[in-house]
């Protein structure tokens, strides 16, 4: 054995030649792990652009199980699907660029590229025309798919006699027309449902017993909503109702989950001078100790009511209480109430709505007091004398009327002025709570002195509530009014 001379250098890294330096040792590998690495570029004109460094790379793309295309027009898909040589993909995610323009988008070029697709069989279709269209186009059958996105603006799909969706489990909607009573029938194995309709939409009707989870939103003023359902857990809905023509009707006897926000143009009424503008419903998760094992707890849906509601002299075409009926919820846990008023009586609105929402556990009420009217009225209306709506029975519900809220904990009051109509409010509270157990009261920063010192008495009249009260500053900061115990009272 030869060894190194004592005090030469270490040999030097080998040289490469230059033939040895050219050689590409990525195209060498398998085209398995090559389409593994163009599959996340996430997008096809992408993956097929790498063919210009090398002849290796030219047709690999066309074997990828998910293309994407972006920014290209329907020819240019239609004839980059012709050449992708799996029978079966995946996925197709289609993105027509706003640049092609209206005459490149015609009803022949959307049917054709949606024919193309469906040949290729895929399990997740997903198409996005940003433009508006205003055409027919006729739906195919998608024998494989899964999961259908279309986010179409105004085009009418029609549905041959022949499409189907046997195994669609998840389907979008978003700006196209569909008729869903005629789709959804089609789609046996239908669990989620997402629709958002254009104004064009006047009818939406949806039966499924498949059907787990449903989005419905309307961006007009959808006249007929008819829903049924049996096994459905989650239910979104954002409507607009104006006047009284709207037919909502909703089934659903499984449902756990509901999400409901209803914008009312000609108001839903409560009794002569109270109109509800906005109803909203979400869910929330609540922990309860199981009967099974107490040192476990198990998260349970809750729900909370938020109301916006206003006194006006215009008249409502629809009735609170029938509005609510429509809700597939029975009880509500929060009550949230956002009240604007030019100094009515509060009381008899607000026992009317407890009456209502009997299993109440919390209730928060925020007063906004409207010192100029927005509308033309007389004085006489907002100014509450004695013949004003809002006296009615007033001299019998201070002392006489009594409701059962035997779940009421907590209550959160913020806009109080003073006046005997508030204290008499908060008193009928305390009777009627037996459970009440905090009573937070955020005074105007309007309030006197003198009221301030009966609202510190009425609270300390109920020692076992723990109440609290601060003085909302015009800067909307809350802060503690000062008393000999502080501002927590026991």
């Amino acid at each position: 054995m030869v060894g190194r001379r004592r005090g030469a250098l270490p040999p030097g890294p080998r040289r490469v030649t230059r033939s040895q330096s050219r050689v590409d040792r990525i195209s060498a590998l398998p085209d398995d792990l090559l389409l593994q690495v163009l599959t996340r570029l996430r997008c096809a004109r992408t993956a097929a652009r790498t063919g210009f460094l090398a002849r290796r790379w030219r047709r690999v793309w066309t074997g990828l199980p998910e293309v994407s295309f972006r920014g290209l027009a329907p020819d240019a898909i239609h004839a980059a699907l012709a050449r992708v040589t799996r029978t079966s993909l995946e996925a197709i995610d289609i993105h027509v660029s706003r640049g092609t323009g209206h005459r490149a988008l015609d009803a022949g070029s959307v049917t054709s590229l949606l024919h193309a697709a469906a040949g290729r069989s895929p399990v997740k279709l997903t198409l996005t025309i940003p433009v508006f269209l205003y055409f027919t186009v006729d739906l195919p059958r998608f024998d494989f798919a899964t999961s259908i996105e279309l986010d179409v603006r105004d085009v009418c799909f029609a549905l041959p006699t022949a499409t189907e969706f046997p195994k669609l489990e998840t389907l979008s909607l978003s700006g196209c027309i569909m008729d869903l009573s005629a789709l959804v029938p089609r789609c046996p194995r239908l669990r989620v449902l997402s629709v958002r309709t254009p104004h064009e939409v006047d009818t939406i009707t949806v039966h499924s017993a498949s059907l787990q989870e449903l989005v419905v939103s309307t961006s007009r003023f959808t006249s007929t909503i008819d829903i049924v359902a049996p096994a459905l857990r989650k239910l979104t809905l954002a409507l607009e109702f104006r006047g009284i023509d709207n037919s909502l009707s909703v089934v659903a006897p499984m449902v756990e989950e509901v999400t409901w926000r209803c914008s009312y143009y000609m108001y839903a009424g409560i009794g002569k001078m109270w109109r509800v503008s906005s109803l909203k419903v979400r869910a929330v998760e609540k922990m309860e100790l199981t009967d099974d094992d107490e040192g476990s707890h198990q998260p349970r849906r809750a729900h909370v009511l938020s109301l916006d509601i206003l006194d006006t002299p215009y008249p409502s075409q629809r009735d609170f209480a029938e509005e609510l009926k429509k809700i597939p919820v029975t009880t509500f846990s929060v009550l949230e109430l956002k009240i604007s008023t030019w100094g009515h009586v509060l009381g008899p609105l607000l026992l009317n709505l407890l009456r209502i929402c009997t299993a109440v556990q919390r209730l928060e009420l925020d007063v906004v007091l409207v010192d100029t009217p927005q509308v033309q009225v007389t004085k006489s209306w907002w100014s509450c004398k004695e013949r004003c709506p809002c006296q009615e029975n007033n001299r019998e519900w201070r002392t006489k009327t009594t409701i059962s809220v035997i779940d009421l904990t907590e209550v959160e009051i913020k806009g109080l002025k003073g006046g005997e109509e508030e204290i008499h409010f908060l008193k009928l509270l305390f009777r009627c709570a037996p459970m009440l157990q905090t009573m937070t009261l955020k005074l105007s920063d309007e309030v006197t002195d003198d009221w301030y010192n009966i609202f510190l008495d009425t609270v300390q009249e109920y020692p076992s509530v723990n109440s609290n009260v601060f003085l909302i500053m015009k800067q909307n900061k809350v802060q503690p009014l000062p008393s000999g115990n502080g501002p927590q009272l026991k």
